[in-house]
């Protein structure tokens, strides 16, 4: 699966369920954190991407 399939789906969830406001601002800051990536990134090297950062970062 790829970055932007994920954020295709979080959208229809968005669109189509009823989200409370907090439930609704999860949603989309989840989506704004994930356009960062690339849309054809599969998800399983955007992880590895994640943690290979945090690792540098020392956290």
């Amino acid at each position: 699966m790829t970055v932007g399939e994920v954020v295709e789906i979080l959208i229809r969830i968005h669109d189509c369920a009823d989200l409370s406001m907090h439930e609704d601002d999860a949603v989309c800051a989840a989506c704004n954190i994930l356009d960062l990536l690339p849309n054809m990134m599969d998800v399983d090297e955007a992880k590895d991407m994640l943690v290979k950062g945090k690792e540098a970062k020392g956290n």
